[in-house]
């Protein structure tokens, strides 16, 4: 009976192994054909919102060692702390959803579920931007953004990270610099020095910046040290946990390589944009390195917050080879964390067009739809994009929503730039309209699609009636979420 149980046992597990990666390869197969984007949540769930004014209320009873100014001023940085949380979901920058949150939040969980020494107190959102960064609010919100989601390979990797900022939070990084700017703003011998300088017949320009700038050096010095102190913490938590032992190291790898693209070929403009009725111009292609820097990069290591990687894989590495253990660790690369890195790359173009970077919208869309051709969500960004970049150059303010080419950005992305700022007007509206219309008879069944036919058919371009096509939505579509705007 003992041996049959076991076959049972074993039988039933492999069912369910061969379930849910049949599950994932189903859920990884949306991707060829349609996306539908997370919803944008608009305002802060009431349930998080009180959970974090009991937090806000809770720390400020425990700060110790301030009094009068001193305190009041602590006080106020913890409330302005809180707002901005509360301002980041408000502003749809965290991401409530029922599926890309909740994942983060279950590796989360397994985390604190291997170290109950922790109390469990933090909560994980997906943060909509496509820089690579993850960060902790000091107030229990931990932010992970979908730029280095997309970059993940494992759960253990985004273990690993959540372990990091797990560690910045338990070790009250954050409160602890709250209260040495607390400090620091009513400490004496610096307002005497502030004063000594206003009273200088020459020279209160330098000596200003020369103050700010050994204050600045002393607190980031301050920040980096505690990032090795995060990442020690942070390994101690995630020993505990069962997943990979290269994961860590692997991790910071994919930090260190964070300025580059992950896919870095040029795209092949003309195969998007030639048209038989209005043919792809080679002009539009002209290219030559600006000498002229537009972005802001600062490469001086000695003035940012977070040390080399390098330096901090060394010291993982150096204390990884002070750790044994019998415990069998597994590698977790699997089809389940490939579904959550191909929606954060969509995600990054819905985001890119929810918050008007047209520009990157455009070109990350354009990327993804090198790998799904068929998408009819990759090709309603690019129309979409296409059209609110052509309106944006219309009214005279493409400035806001497509940046100016830079030597420093890689050759992939800085062609693009060059490419869309090489269109006059007529061409922009020309490439948008004819790019929605040629395209109609495959994706204008989509809904989002079809909405991008309609607003291209009242350019001046346009050979189309809108009328026809508002019709032809509102036959389809009669209670769609474009209704209202096509009926004004």
């Amino acid at each position: 009976m003992g041996i049959n149980n076991d076959v049972t046992y074993i039988v039933k597990r492999l069912l369910i192994t061969l379930l849910t990666c049949f599950s994932w390869i189903t859920a990884l197969s949306q991707f060829e054909l349609a996306y539908v984007p997370a919803p944008f949540q608009d305002t802060i769930p009431p349930n998080v919102e009180r959970a974090i004014r009991l937090k806000l209320a809770l720390d400020k009873s425990t700060i110790t060692g301030l009094e009068g100014k001193e305190m009041s001023f602590a006080k106020k940085l913890y409330d302005n702390r809180a707002s901005e949380v509360v301002q980041q979901f408000n502003g749809d920058y965290l991401i409530v959803d029922n599926e890309i949150s909740p994942y983060l939040q279950s590796v989360l969980d397994v985390i604190y579920a291997s170290n109950p020494s922790l109390q469990r107190e933090a909560s994980v959102y997906v943060f909509r931007s496509e820089a690579v960064n993850a960060m902790s609010y000091g107030e229990g919100t931990i932010a992970f953004t979908l730029g280095l989601l997309s970059r993940m390979e494992s759960e253990g990797q985004i273990a690993f990270i959540l372990c990091h900022e797990l560690a910045h939070y338990h070790a009250r990084h954050s409160d602890i610099k709250t209260i040495a700017f607390a400090r620091l703003n009513y400490d004496k011998d610096i307002n005497k020095r502030v004063k000594a300088i206003s009273k200088s017949d020459y020279g209160k320009y330098t000596k200003y910046s020369q103050l700010v700038s050994s204050l600045s050096l002393s607190i980031t010095k301050h920040g980096r040290e505690k990032e090795f102190e995060a990442d020690s913490l942070a390994l101690q938590f995630y020993l505990n946990t069962g997943y990979d032992l290269a994961a860590p190291a692997r991790t910071l790898q994919l930090l260190d390589q964070a300025d580059f693209s992950m896919h870095p070929e040029n795209i092949d403009l003309k195969k998007y944009f030639d048209f038989q009725a209005y043919p792809f111009k080679d002009r539009w292609l002209s290219y030559t390195e600006s000498n002229t820097w537009h972005a802001s990069h600062e490469s001086n290591d000695t003035l940012q917050t977070h040390p080399s990687c390098v330096k901090r894989i060394a010291a993982i590495q150096r204390q990884l080879r002070t750790y044994s253990s019998s415990a069998r660790r597994h590698s977790d690369v699997n089809d389940k964390v490939k579904y959550f890195r191909m929606r954060s790359d969509f995600e990054i173009v819905a985001s890119n067009y929810h918050f008007e970077q047209f520009g990157n919208g455009l070109f990350n869309s354009l990327v993804l739809a090198e790998r799904y051709p068929n998408n009819a969500f990759l090709h309603t960004m690019i129309s979409q994009c296409l059209y609110q970049l052509y309106i944006n150059q219309k009214n005279h303010t493409l400035g806001k929503v497509l940046i100016l080419p830079d030597p420093r950005f890689e050759e992939n992305y800085d062609r693009f730039l060059t490419f869309v700022h090489n269109l006059r007007l007529t061409e922009l509206g020309s490439l948008s309209y004819y790019y929605a219309m040629t395209r109609k008879n495959v994706y204008g069944a989509n809904e989002d699609f079809l909405y991008a036919c309609w607003l291209n058919s009242q350019s001046e371009i346009s050979q189309e009636d809108p009328a026809k096509i508002r019709a032809e939505y509102l036959s389809m579509f009669p209670t769609g979420k474009y209704t209202a705007q096509m009926l004004k």
